[in-house]
């Protein structure tokens, strides 16, 4: 006897359970990854000053960094939370040329966004962030590890 026209009744349960069975992984690893939000950390510049920083990031997550601009003048972006082979995805800005890997521009009224993941740490960390063009302009980032040493 043939169910849904192309199995045998006795393949069609096991690979029906298959089947669901992989399925339901997918939604295991769908729940996993939204468990895993982006953490956000935002950047205000006006009148040649940092004048509001928010948000943090944890140690191995998944960040996003945003440098708003609201000055009339093009600012630097640079951090010591970057390490030279670390990956990041940028949108809204530009690489300074001849600066090194992690050395950013943003235009005036315009909005940097860096994405990366954080490198893990055995413990909470501030890292400073500065504009390389004004060097008066600085501050610092919180990178909170909340699993301990072990990992765990």
């Amino acid at each position: 006897m043939n169910i849904g026209g192309f199995l045998p009744k006795p393949l069609f349960v096991p690979v029906s359970l298959a089947v669901g069975a992989l399925l339901g992984l997918g939604l295991v690893a769908l729940a996993v990854q939204a468990a895993q939000d982006t953490k956000k950390i935002e950047i205000v510049i006006k009148d040649g000053t940092v004048k509001s920083l928010s948000g943090y990031t944890l140690t191995g997550t998944l960040t996003e960094i945003s440098v708003r601009n609201e000055d009339t003048m093009i600012h630097g972006f640079n951090s010591s939370l970057f390490t030279p082979d670390m990956k990041v995805e940028m949108s809204g800005g530009s690489l300074a040329p001849g600066k090194g890997p992690h050395v950013y521009r943003v235009n005036a009224g315009k909005t940097l966004v860096l994405k990366f993941t954080t490198p893990r740490l055995d413990d909470n960390r501030s890292f400073a962030f500065w504009c390389d063009i004004h060097p008066s302009m600085k501050g610092e980032m919180l990178v909170v590890e909340v699993t301990g040493p072990d990992g765990g």
